[in-house]
């Protein structure tokens, strides 16, 4: 899964017009397996052609017009190898990850995705179309015309495009996936604030299109509390890991399927003291000064008052800087030299 609001490093694919493309080892199917082994039936996650040309790079013997994109007639047979072997083990959903489309730049690749779902959907397996970390904005014009099941949308980075979406799927056929609960950060969710995003969607598509899931992958935060024995028991209430994000969504799945045992109201209940605790903590030992110059904030604030060429000279002047001044990513602590190192 690629991180496009952080600073983390990734290693990407290399590709020039040469490059072949082959199915050696389907690790979804034979992860499917394993799972379906223990008697779990699972929904296998892949990243998407588009997303993995795009997010790839021209390799040195690529000539200097080439595009990666351009491979994309050679890459599709392989994925359709690669779904038809998942269909014959019995899978009938699977979720392709395409987080390219919450850039700007996906707007020029209409034709890539049409051409490339209409000849994935030929299939009969349901494809939920996954995004994460930001907003879909115009792209959502042509994905919701795509021979698509469902779409997943990240309504924790992106709530503002919430109206946009429901809008542009109400008069498909598509099942719309709410990325309600965080997949990014470590704090219990605000129930009652999602349950109602999650009303609001179904009064406007119906029930049989609506599914509620964590925003993204739950990689990047810890498994489970209980594996915290120096938290407070009133910190340890407001915090939420892995396990218990997977908890919250069937919590809000059950609310919204009407769902309403002892269990589950105890369960909200609970939750919404825990929240307002925080909140209320947050509020008394929120440092004024600071809290006020957050308040503050324009979006002017985010322009630069002068231009480069001035401020090169500026800087010239004020730090003396050698000709190629040279720093680290500020990640580079000794305590932690083998992490940190490995990522060079």
């Amino acid at each position: 899964m690629w991180r496009f609001d952080s600073n983390y490093h990734y290693i990407v694919p290399e590709f020039s017009e040469e490059t072949d493309f082959k199915l050696n080892y389907n690790k979804p199917l034979n992860e499917y397996k394993e799972a379906k082994s223990a008697g779990i039936t699972t929904r296998p996650v892949i990243i998407g052609p588009i997303s993995f040309l795009i997010l790839g790079k021209k390799s040195s013997s690529a000539q200097p017009d080439f595009s990666p994109i351009s491979l994309l007639p050679k890459l599709l047979p392989v994925y359709q190898q690669l779904l038809w072997e998942l269909k014959v083990e019995g899978v009938e959903s699977v979720q392709i990850d395409e987080p390219i489309l919450v850039l700007d730049s996906a707007m020029a690749l209409e034709k890539e995705f049409s051409q490339t779902y209409n000849q994935l959907g030929l299939g009969s397996l349901n494809i939920m179309l996954a995004t994460y970390f930001a907003r879909l904005g115009s792209s959502i014009r042509f994905i919701a015309q795509l021979p698509i099941y469902g779409l997943h949308i990240d309504l924790d980075r992106a709530l503002d495009q919430f109206d946009q979406v429901i809008d542009a799927v109400k008069n498909t056929d598509l099942v719309l996936s709410l990325g309600l609960v965080s997949g990014r950060n470590v704090w219990k969710t605000d129930l009652e604030a999602v349950v109602k995003l999650g009303w609001k969607a179904i009064a406007i598509l119906g029930e049989n299109r609506v599914m509620v899931s964590t925003s993204s992958s739950l990689m990047h935060i810890p498994v489970t509390l209980d594996s915290e024995t120096k938290l407070t028991k009133q910190e340890r209430d407001w915090f939420s890991f892995a396990v218990e994000k997977v908890r919250e969504v069937a919590i809000v799945g059950w609310v919204l399927s009407g769902l309403q045992d002892d269990g589950v109201v105890e369960a909200m209940e609970a939750n919404r003291k825990a929240v307002a605790m925080r909140r209320e903590f947050e509020k008394r030992n929120e440092n004024y000064q600071v809290g006020q110059r957050v308040r503050e904030i324009v979006p002017e604030m985010m322009n630069r008052k002068s231009r480069f060429s001035h401020r090169k000279e500026v800087q010239k002047v004020n730090l003396g800087l050698p000709k190629f001044p040279t720093t680290t990513l500020g990640s580079y602590p000794v305590r932690h030299p083998f992490v940190y190192i490995c990522k060079f």
